[in-house]
């Protein structure tokens, strides 16, 4: 029976561990979850039973409070001031006007009230005073403590007019600003970065007679220290001295304030100041640490004065572990900057000297000055160091090197360390780089080049501006390909890129080189102001003058046409007109310039109307001088008497012209000479003899 019962137990425990074991984890889930339940609700359970105690003993305190109000003793005025919380429920508008009035309630109220920087301090105040709050009735250090917390409330919020506003109050009320006030609001404001703010709030301050702001100031002299800060970062620049010499009359400056008067001089390019002022900090035993230096040395490098940087450089070595590479490169950007290369390369030996290792912006100089006074070779050679030496590149020193390379002409070369640049796992080509190979490209006539560079650029992700198209545009113009030009000024209105009066220009160019200046015309005449373009009175000159070289007269008075539209052409731009009509024989076209600027009011030089007419009374043009003449009348131009002569076949010219055309010159010289009181007598004689 034992051994029955054992056999049969065994086979249940088998037969439920084979069922439960494919589901273990499962039941460990539910088993985890079970126990977490248990345990929140066990929890949960204890925390009402604290909230019930709490409660009970929140009802008895109520009681207890209730019985005793009637007999809670004020407050004094002189002494610190607690506020119950529970006296404002901070809803200003269900206030009795009666308590608004009492200073014994209302001042404490908003103290407690600034603490928490509540904007309903100033409400409180501000409805206390509506209500009848009389500050003569409040102590003298009751009312200096509510300004003061008001005050200091309206600053960290960032409210300067409303603390002059209670300022203005507080003197009102016969107390003066102390002098703990002033220096709590100065170095408030400095602190909140309200650096406008606090010169505003000085010079607030500084308006009342009572307050000798010079004297209260020596108390704490850091006023002085930040006010100079705040006039340097408000670019109050010409506050500053003032400041300084404010601060040196309370005492010698700290390191901080020359540091700060060493940027104002930076500022002003003043390298004599800041040389006298490190040799105060040194007379002042002052530490003067590397940014001083440094500040110094890039204010006469910017003044030109690379001499003194040097005998600078000298002092600085003289002191330990303050030179570092920033020292050097200012020095040799002041050097490249004045064009030599030897002193810039000699600084450069010295750094390494001193066991001071080149940076990236090291080489970026050496190479700029190499490439600046066209030494690509010498370029090449600061290349090779650099990479002896293990510095990596980047884009701007390889931008440098494409761009010496194209400056000598090789472009070849330049294309190569493009590719080597590409190959950079680190370092991308930019929009530099890529505008300095596509000029180069389109000007070695490469237009298939300057086409790959733009597919790589937007490749990479980089969007072309207004110079790559101009120069890609331009290509096409050295290339005869107007139809490409014009599809990339598409692309390039497509691109959200807007044209400039280069953009137009160039476009004449292209139409130009494709023979086809009509479009060119109705270019001009519709595309400005579809993309809100202002034309620029020389963009209707070259084109004007493009049409007459290819002799097409008709069209470039129709772009004379518009140009008077646009704007009144200067004399200059007639003379340059009239001038390439003349050699190019172009004397129709030459005479109808000149009545289209009489009839639109413009001024045309009297010399180049004489010279017109002479020339085409050389040439036997009877039509042109009339014409020529008429516009010289109306311009109150004088005509001379050989003109006549040579019109009517006597002058020396010799030639020659029909009756009807006598007549018509010789009337406009008869109307001439009524109107103009310059004529000369053989003029004079002339006409008569006509």
């Amino acid at each position: 029976m034992t051994t029955s019962n054992f056999i049969d137990i065994e086979l249940v425990v088998s037969i439920c561990w084979e069922a439960l074991y494919p589901a273990r984890y499962e039941i460990l889930c539910a088993v985890v979850f079970f126990g977490g339940w248990r345990l929140g609700t066990r929890s949960k359970n204890k925390q009402k039973g604290k909230l019930a105690k709490a409660a009970q003993s929140a009802s008895g305190d109520k009681w207890k409070s209730s019985s005793n109000r009637g007999t809670r003793p004020a407050k004094a005025l002189g002494g610190k001031m607690k506020v119950d919380a529970k006296s404002f429920d901070g809803r200003l508008d269900c206030l009795d006007p009666a308590l608004l009035k009492d200073p014994t309630w209302v001042i404490p109220q908003v103290v407690q009230l600034c603490q928490t920087q509540s904007p309903q301090a100033l409400q409180m105040y501000q409805a206390a005073v509506q209500a009848g709050l009389d500050f003569a009735d409040i102590p003298e250090a009751t009312s200096r403590q509510l300004f003061a917390s008001l005050v200091t409330e309206r600053l960290r919020s960032g409210k300067i007019e409303d603390a002059m506003r209670l300022v203005q109050k507080l003197r009102q009320c016969g107390y003066e600003m102390g002098e703990s006030l002033f220096a709590s609001a100065i170095k408030l404001c400095t602190s909140k970065q309200l650096y406008a703010g606090a010169l505003a709030f000085f010079d607030f301050v500084r308006e009342d007679p009572n307050f000798k702001i010079t004297e209260k100031a020596k108390i704490d002299k850091s006023i002085w220290s930040c006010l100079l800060f705040c006039a340097l970062e408000a670019k109050a620049f010409k506050l500053c001295p003032d400041f300084f010499e404010n601060l040196k009359a309370c005492g010698t400056p700290c390191s901080k304030d020359f540091g700060n008067m060493l940027r104002y001089a930076t500022v002003n390019v003043d390298w004599k100041t800041s040389l006298r002022l490190l040799q105060e900090m040194h007379t002042a035993g002052l530490d003067i640490d590397s940014v001083q230096y440094n500040t110094a040395l890039a204010t006469c490098v910017t003044a030109g004065k690379v001499e003194e940087a040097l005998g600078l450089l000298d002092t600085i070595e003289g002191v330990a572990s303050v030179a570092d590479a920033i020292t050097y490169n200012t020095i040799m950007k002041g050097c490249a900057k004045a064009g030599e290369i030897e002193a810039c390369f000699k600084v450069f030996e010295r750094m390494l000297s001193k066991n001071i290792d080149a940076s990236q912006v090291t080489y970026g100089i050496l190479l700029d000055v190499c490439i600046n006074e066209n030494h690509v070779d010498r370029a090449m050679q600061v290349f090779e160091k650099m990479t002896a030496a293990g510095c990596p590149m980047n884009t701007v020193l390889y931008t440098t090197l494409i761009k010496g390379f194209e400056r000598a002409g090789d472009h070849e070369k330049a294309l190569t360390m493009y590719k080597q640049m590409s190959a950079e796992p680190n370092v991308k080509p930019d929009l530099i780089t890529f505008s300095i190979l596509i000029k180069a490209s389109c000007d070695n006539n490469r237009l298939e080049d300057a086409l790959k560079l733009l597919e790589d650029m937007v490749t990479m992700g980089l969007k072309p501006d207004e110079v790559v198209f101009n120069n890609l545009i331009a290509g096409c113009a050295l290339n005869g390909n107007a139809l490409l030009g014009k599809q990339l000024f598409d692309d390039m209105i497509a691109s959200g890129v807007r044209p400039s009066n280069a953009t137009f220009s160039i476009l004449i160019r292209v139409y130009h080189q494709g023979k086809m200046l009509d479009q060119a015309v109705e270019f001009l005449r519709t595309e400005p102001a579809k993309h809100k373009v202002e034309l620029e009175p020389r963009i209707f000159l070259q084109l004007v003058q493009t049409c007459i070289r290819d002799r097409q007269g008709k069209r470039a008075l129709e772009v004379y046409g518009l140009l008077v539209e646009h704007s009144t052409p200067t004399v200059a731009m007639h003379s340059s007109i009239l001038t390439t009509c003349m050699k190019l024989n172009m004397y129709d076209t030459a005479a109808d310039i000149v009545s289209m600027a009489v009839a639109h009011s413009a001024r045309v030089d009297a010399r180049d109307t004489r010279a017109l007419l002479e020339a085409a009374v050389k040439k036997g043009k009877t039509q042109v001088a009339k014409s020529c003449a008429d516009s010289m009348q109306a311009l109150n131009h004088v005509i001379d008497a050989e003109f006549v002569d040579s019109l009517q076949g006597r002058g020396p010219v010799g030639g020659t012209c029909t009756k009807q055309g006598r007549s018509q010159v010789t009337d406009a010289c008869a109307d001439q000479a009524k109107r103009s009181s310059g004529m000369n007598t053989c003029a004079k004689q002339a006409v008569a003899a006509c």
